[in-house]
């Protein structure tokens, strides 16, 4: 079951560097300017994944998801 953990690691690593790779070529594609902000709200939002999986407990996959609708709620997108 190892390999099954590897694989899902694996897809939800890409998935976030994808992520990053798409905001940081939108940004550039209409501004023209790589803006290295992105790094910060990466570094804050994982830290603020670990720290909710860490006080509740909850596995990494259910606190990522957390996190994701709690930015979305204070960006005023849900």
């Amino acid at each position: 079951m190892e390999w099954v953990n590897a694989i899902i690691q694996g897809i939800l690593v890409g998935g976030l560097y994808a992520l990053f790779a798409a905001g940081l070529s939108l940004i550039f594609g209409v501004m023209r300017l790589v803006n290295i902000a992105h790094g910060d709200f990466i570094v804050a939002g994982s830290y603020l994944a670990w720290i909710l999986v860490r006080a509740t407990g909850l596995h990494p996959l259910v606190g990522l998801i957390l996190v994701i609708l709690l930015i979305l709620l204070l960006l005023g997108k849900i």
